[in-house]
């Protein structure tokens, strides 16, 4: 039993050439081996040991022990130096092709079956023998994760142990191991947030995907449903891996760490190339007690990739397995790097979510008998860029210990299985599996359970009243603690934080849809001033990103400033065009870097605000930017906008009034126009058309922007429609009709009496 540990590639390299040959490693390499050992294993396969230690265990072991995933054996095929005869001018180097052994998730592509083909099929070519491939999900090792890297710190903002180094300008300079990397050291400009954190440093174990099933748009994943025969399950299969970007993006940073010349860090920028693959498949367990008809899958969250549906039959079971695949034509598609990463920088990986239909209970199920879904998932993402290695290759002594192309082509294939999430794991799971992805439900028991509100015998004279909706007021002071107030109530915490202007609306119409993104409230400010309250609030959350949405004229620079202090990078993002038109150009643009989700959008008008925040809640819920047109015409900023996201659907909210016949002909592919003949009634055909089963509702003025702003990406967080109201009760009449109609259940008033009086509430309910 041994410990596992890194051997420097600088020091091997001096032993080499101090002792003129490499021994040949063929005896501990062999192609199928009966042992495991640091020699012939991927870190997959690593696990920790009852007394402590850790040590490689064999595939079929690391299966059984990983009951969350669906894994099977596999081997990677890379490349040692097996002899070097060192000699003036040229070295002699012998190669030696190596098999290393390990796991992986199953349905998914293994090394070497990728797309990317460059390099033959060999994997990080070094003059090291040991050959890494890092996975997460599947061992508790921290060092299956830090793959090649001898020097994992650089996959952070900070200097880390560069700072100690003997002789280096960092430490000659009086740098510490807490500065940032130096500015011109890091080329791509990356943000302290768009890279590892030293807590994910320092314990890689963070660095896990993970995974959860809930009743599609639930919003309580953890309870166990109670459903009848032919009930159909619709169910939301989600993922949570926002940390592969920041991996990767540290992984470009540390490219040109490490005190290197100007012109060396200027080369590796500008010529260093590039290319990207990956998958992910997600896999349903179907039980006995659930029928499978015609079952179909959709996706949300990212965009380049496509879906496949397939049924297996596996020992008399049947497994649903869902296929996420990168599109053909972005498989392995060379460009620089520089260029690459500004592409996933774009990408948010943190809520992958396939939507499935098609699952029905049936007679097989039995009542208080819990029945559970088991689900996996599995991907990689690989990528391979070119590092130069001139001045390496110029050493004479080191001639032809690299390989003979002019770029060292640097190539990783990084695996995980997700594991269920904490926050979301069924009340019904057992106890001793708390890795295992599942939902749960049982069979409605008519005998034990009966209607939690039964009707009393009614009296034949006295028809039966409808029972009233529960009413309820999220208010303030004024607008800016309104706002406040909204935050307190739906957000324990929060990363990030939207702010906009708090008097006028032009800038901030489009904000509620990236707020939703971003799991950020709206808050709102003055002009010229950093409001104390909206200090505190910052505070209270947590937050470590501000985001302004607006030019200088709606939130100052001098504010910017002030709201550096709360940001974590000290670099407030400002979001903003030249004009409303402008903002909802570069607004959407930036809904699409986070949600992948081109070809989609929700139109309204930019003169008027009620239809666009009335639609806020809908584009919130379903990811879509908000574009902002004239009555008579689409701005050039936005006609950008579509070209840009390849937008060929299109949403309209409003009548005709505010959005003309002439520029809807303009708009690719509408699909629908959601309108009324006045603001109220539109905000009542947007809750009609897309939260016809919601039982719970906002209420907000329609007469001032404010509260139905703030209040748009909670309405979307939790579907619920946002209906606009008067202060005139004649006006409400089409809402008054919908809350009947739809038997509302709860209605929550935004905003305090001056906007939503009581006596408006009260004529929408009585």
């Amino acid at each position: 039993m041994k410990r596992v540990f890194k051997k420097s590639l600088c020091v091997m390299a001096t032993l080499l050439m101090m002792s003129g040959l490499f021994s040949n490693t063929k005896n501990v390499l062999a192609d199928n081996p009966d042992v495991y050992t640091d020699k012939n294993a991927l870190m997959s396969l690593l696990q920790y040991m009852p007394d402590g230690y850790y040590d490689y265990v064999a595939p079929q072991k690391a299966i059984n022990d990983t009951y969350w995933a669906d894994l099977e054996e596999g081997s990677v095929l890379g490349r040692i130096i097996s002899l070097i005869h060192l000699s003036y001018p040229k070295s002699i180097v012998e190669y030696q092709d190596t098999k290393h052994y390990g796991v992986f998730p199953r349905y998914v592509l293994k090394p070497g079956e990728t797309a990317i083909k460059l390099s033959d099929q060999y994997y990080n070519l070094h003059v090291d023998n040991r050959l890494y491939n890092p996975s997460t999900g599947i061992t508790d090792d921290p060092g299956a994760i830090k793959i090649k890297y001898l020097y994992f710190y650089r996959l952070g903002y900070l200097l880390g142990e560069d700072a100690d180094i003997e002789g280096s300008t960092y430490l000659n300079s009086g740098m510490k191991s807490t500065d940032p990397v130096p500015n011109r050291e890091n080329p791509f400009g990356f943000k302290e947030s768009e890279v590892l954190s030293q807590d994910e440093i320092n314990d890689p174990k963070k660095l896990t995907v993970y995974g959860d099933i809930s009743e599609k748009e639930s919003t309580n994943s953890k309870e166990v449903k109670v459903h009848k025969v032919g009930d159909e399950l619709k169910l939301d299969f989600s993922i949570n891996a926002a940390w592969f970007k920041r991996y990767m993006m540290g992984d470009a940073l540390q490219m040109t760490r490490g005190d290197l010349s100007d012109d060396k860090i200027k080369e590796i920028f500008d010529k260093s190339e590039g290319m990207v693959d990956s998958q992910i498949v997600y896999t349903l367990d179907i039980p006995e007690e659930v029928d499978l008809r015609s079952p179909s899958a959709s996706l949300t969250g990212i965009d380049d990739f496509d879906l496949k549906t397939e049924v297996k039959e596996e020992s008399g079971k049947k497994k649903l397995v869902l296929t996420l695949r990168l599109k053909e034509d972005k498989q392995a598609k060379k460009d620089l790097w520089k260029n690459i990463v500004e592409k996933i920088r774009k990408v948010d990986t943190s809520n992958i979510k396939v939507s499935i239909s098609g699952l029905y209970v049936n007679s097989n199920a039995k009542p208080d008998i819990n029945v559970s879904l088991r689900g996996t998932v599995g991907g990689y993402f690989e990528w391979m860029r070119t590092d130069y290695d001139e001045e390496y290759r110029k050493n004479p002594l080191m001639s032809g210990s690299l390989l003979e192309e002019e770029k060292h082509p640097n190539r990783t294939y990084l695996s995980f299985v997700a594991r269920q999430s904490d926050d979301g794991r069924d009340d019904g799971a057992p106890k001793d599996k708390p890795n295992l992805i599942s939902y749960t439900f049982k069979l409605e028991d008519k005998k034990t359970n009966p209607p939690v509100n039964p009707k009393k015998p009614s009296d034949p004279k006295t028809p039966d009243s409808p029972k009233k909706p529960e009413t309820g007021r999220i208010d303030g002071k004024d607008r800016i603690d309104t706002a406040i107030n909204i935050s307190k109530k739906n957000y324990d915490k929060a990363k990030s934080v939207i702010v906009v202007r708090h008097d006028l609306f032009p800038d901030s119409m489009t904000a509620s849809v990236l707020a939703k993104l971003k799991d950020a409230p709206i808050l709102l400010n003055p002009t010229d001033r950093l409001d104390s309250r909206v200090v505190d609030e910052i505070k209270r959350l947590g937050a470590e990103e501000v985001i302004i949405v607006g030019g200088q004229n709606s939130v100052s620079e001098k504010v910017r400033e002030e709201l550096k202090a709360y940001d974590s990078d000290k670099n407030v993002e400002r979001i903003a065009g030249a004009d409303r038109y402008g903002t909802s150009e570069m607004v959407a643009k930036r809904v699409v870097g986070i949600t992948g989700k081109k070809n989609t959008g929700v139109v309204a008008s930019g003169q008027v605000f009620p239809d666009a925040l009335s639609v806020g809640t809908f584009a919130s819920r379903d990811g879509y930017p908000i574009l902002l047109v004239k009555k008579d015409s689409v701005p050039s900023q936005i006609q950008n906008a579509i070209k840009d996201l390849d937008i060929n659907k299109t949403y309209i909210a409003g009548g005709t009034n505010t959005i003309s016949k002439s520029t809807e002909a303009k708009l690719p592919g509408v699909l629908e126009r959601m309108a009324g003949n006045t603001r109220y009634e539109t905000s009542v055909a947007i809750a009609k058309s897309k939260f016809g089963a919601s039982k719970e509702a906002y209420i907000a003025s329609g007469e001032e922007f404010a509260d139905a702003l703030v209040i748009s990406p909670v309405s979307g967080k939790y579907n619920r429609p946002t209906l606009l109201v008067s202060t005139k009760a004649a006006n409400n009449g089409p809402v008054r009709s919908y809350v009947k109609d739809s038997n509302i259940s709860k209605l929550t008033a935004i905003g305090g009496q001056r906007y939503v009086p009581s006596s408006i509430i009260d004529s929408l309910i009585n």
